[in-house]
């Protein structure tokens, strides 16, 4: 499968069982659910992800962002959290010159979905994949086998 298919907004991967040879050097984890934060990182770590930084919303995400010695490889973002939305978190991640991957995440329809896709686009990030809400761990596992 390829990073195209999975960056279709509203699109899944197929449930075929992915081999990660390589593994990001490091996440970040933005959504405003602490249970969501911790079903991901649990998933991450299944799939041997072990440097991973987890951040309640946005500008949570941009503090943890700007207090790494090295920028993390891999961010996926919640679109829909209070006091600082993905959107916002996008702008910013633009702004810095992020140039690791990006994963949106969200429960939201598919035309919002696809609005955040072209916003950061438009803010040179680039889009790895973006899933639907509740994220299975198979999608999970296919965007980071698609990374190496």
């Amino acid at each position: 499968m390829s990073i195209a298919a999975l960056s279709l907004c509203g699109s899944s991967p197929s449930p075929r069982p992915v081999v990660v040879s390589r593994r990001p050097s490091g996440v970040l984890l933005v959504d405003d659910d602490i249970f969501m934060l911790g079903v991901l990182d649990d998933m991450l770590r299944d799939l041997g992800v072990t440097r991973i930084t987890k951040a309640m919303g946005g500008m949570a995400a941009l503090a943890a962002l700007d207090a790494m010695p090295a920028a993390p490889e891999l961010v996926l973002c919640d679109l829909n959290m209070p006091g600082g939305d993905g959107f916002e978190f996008l702008q910013a991640l633009g702004a810095r010159g992020f140039r690791g991957a990006l994963v949106l995440m969200s429960g939201m329809d598919i035309r919002t979905m696809h609005s955040a896709t072209l916003m950061a686009r438009f803010h040179r990030l680039k889009v790895a994949a973006c899933l639907s809400k509740p994220i299975s761990a198979s999608a999970l596992a296919a965007v980071i086998g698609n990374m190496a």
